[in-house]
């Protein structure tokens, strides 16, 4: 890889920004002098250089204040995405913290400074908001982000020295964070607090957290101190509130409190009703058609806290939630949200609950969600009763997930065999697909005949990417000519300049595939069809197929 970026025109730069993501991707801690010498070089493409940033963070790149401070110095027509002393601190790491880095600190901005204390302490806090499932809350490091899109960090990735954070900190406390309130704007506002709050478990930072959000609405508590990565929990904010009555209440009304502290503020009849009352108007809010074309839905603003507390409080899940879900005038969206929240918490209950549903009207879509839910997200035993409940469903989807979900599961016996072959005779592609991998399977490899013509001739590029998912899993080598043409047939990004801040579009969930299925095989000609596709279409984490060439690329280099 290296030898080919050194024969590739500087002009190339598309290419080369693709060489340089890869060796990022599955090299080791020996290119660390590479990245660094490309970071370094000030006739390298800017964008290059800040994919070699990225690359070396992956390995602990650490820079001195000598080198870094000419990269940030550079004259502003040189500067790219990341020649910006904050965003080279984001990824390289300090060898010391030295007079020199202090006197280039003192000449950013305020803002700037106490940007760097909050991605400094960022990096170690992970979000505490109990409201929303933890697949929609993960964040990933910016490293791991398009590196065609330049955004704001949202987490720095290099642990700097103790003196630096300690240096930044004081700066702010002493003198930063006044100059920031003279700016009399709220973003300088909640700049200061976003630090206080970063940093809360100094005790002069927590005095000015509580003496901040003092004047805060309910809605402003829950948008500045909750729904931040770096915000507090519900314990934090009740030892924040309770010494002040008046801002305890307004977070009790708004369900921002632990439940002792919501069943101490409301009683427990009451608190049974709010819970009711905030998921039927979720639900009328859901239902009622927009005032004008383009309106967001306004949902109500406790809606997400509620449905942690449904699931937390016994009594509220038996009296409210169990209700709500068999509840045909609730808004099925609502129902499910509720649902897929139960089977994120406790799994059990919600495959119960859906077993105990089948005969009740109304609820298949439900059924379905939480049958997508078991099946394609790691099946556990205690799912089977409902993939076997699933293989009678009328709907084509669900039989196929459940297929997958017990094969997953591994079920096996002469029954389950005979039960496959009634499947692989179904007019239905989203059957036939794991049926007929689920008897290759079993040993009966003519099975894959099918399936290959499956993954050519299926109606939807979904289903055509199954097919070769499964061959692919199955170790099918006669489907390799089929995997690579595949990743042949795959448009190239146009053009040799990538816009600055944008997206490629994703790859066609046929070649995601294909790179998956050739990940599995193993020999040098996949690894070479893989790298060619890493280089020739780009290869990034958003495209979700960089994983299967990195691990391919790192087991043979």
């Amino acid at each position: 890889m290296i030898s080919l970026l050194k024969a590739t025109p500087p002009e190339h730069v598309s290419l080369r920004r693709r060489i340089v993501w890869m060796l990022g991707r599955f090299g080791g801690v020996e290119q660390l002098p590479f990245f660094r010498a490309l970071l370094l070089d000030p006739n390298e493409d800017l964008h290059v250089r800040d994919i070699a940033q990225r690359a070396g963070a992956r390995h602990g790149l650490q820079l001195s204040a000598r080198e870094l401070i000419p990269v940030e110095e550079a004259p502003r027509e040189r500067l790219g995405p990341g020649a910006t002393l904050v965003n080279l601190l984001y990824f390289a790491r300090l060898v010391t913290f030295s007079p020199d880095m202090e006197a280039a600190l003192l000449r950013l901005s305020p803002g700037n400074r106490a940007r760097l204390l909050i991605a400094h302490r960022r990096s170690h806090v992970t979000s505490r908001h109990p409201g929303f499932r933890q697949a929609r809350n993960t964040r990933s490091p910016r490293l791991e982000r398009n590196p065609f899109c330049y955004q704001l960090a949202l987490q720095g990735v290099a642990a700097q020295p103790y003196a630096f954070a300690e240096w930044l900190f004081e700066r702010w406390y002493h003198s930063d964070r006044h100059l920031l309130h003279e700016e009399n704007v709220d973003a300088c506002e909640q700049l200061n607090l976003d630090v206080a709050l970063a940093w809360r478990e100094r005790p002069e930072a927590l005095r000015l957290v509580i003496e901040w959000c003092q004047g805060m609405r309910s809605k402003e508590l829950e948008r500045s101190l909750i729904r931040v990565a770096w915000g507090v929990s519900r314990d934090e904010l009740a030892h924040i509130t309770r010494p002040h009555p008046a801002l305890h209440r307004r977070a009790a009304n708004a369900l921002l409190l632990p439940l002792s502290d919501l069943i101490a503020h409301w009683g427990e009849e009451e608190l049974l009703y709010r819970l009711e009352y905030i998921v039927c108007a979720e639900s009328v809010a859901r239902t009622k058609p927009p005032v004008r074309r383009y309106v967001p839905v306004k949902h109500h603003p406790s809606f997400h806290w509620a449905k942690d507390l449904l699931i937390q409080w016994d009594a509220a899940r038996r009296r409210v939630l169990y209700p709500l879900l068999d509840g045909a005038d609730v808004d099925s969206q609502v129902r499910i949200q509720l649902l897929e929240h139960l089977l994120d918490q406790d799994r059990p209950a919600a495959i119960q609950w859906a077993m105990d549903a089948e005969q009740t009207p109304g609820s298949a879509p439900l059924i379905g969600a939480v049958l997508e839910q078991a099946a394609l997200n790691t099946p556990t035993p205690g799912d089977r009763p409902l993939l076997l409940s699933a293989l009678r469903n009328q709907d084509a989807r669900i039989r196929g997930m459940a297929v997958e979900g017990l094969l997953a599961l591994g079920e096996s016996g002469p029954a389950w065999v005979d039960r496959l072959l009634s499947l692989a005779h179904e007019p239905h592609p989203e059957v036939r697909i794991p049926a007929s991998a689920g008897l290759a399977q079993h040993g009966q490899r003519e099975w894959l005949t099918p399936l290959r013509q499956l993954a050519l001739d299926a109606p939807t590029p979904d289903l055509r990417a199954k097919a070769l998912r499964w061959l692919g899993h199955l170790g099918d080598t006669a489907s390799r000519a089929r995997f690579l043409q595949v990743l042949v047939n795959a448009p190239s990004p146009k053009g040799d300049n990538i816009p600055y801040a944008s997206r490629p579009a994703a790859f066609a969930p046929e070649v995601e595939a294909a790179i998956e299925a050739l990940s599995r095989l193993g020999t040098d000609e996949d690894r070479s069809a893989l790298l060619d596709a890493g280089v020739r279409l780009g290869c990034t984490p958003q495209l979700g197929v960089c994983g299967p060439i990195t691990w391919h690329g790192a087991q043979n280099v």
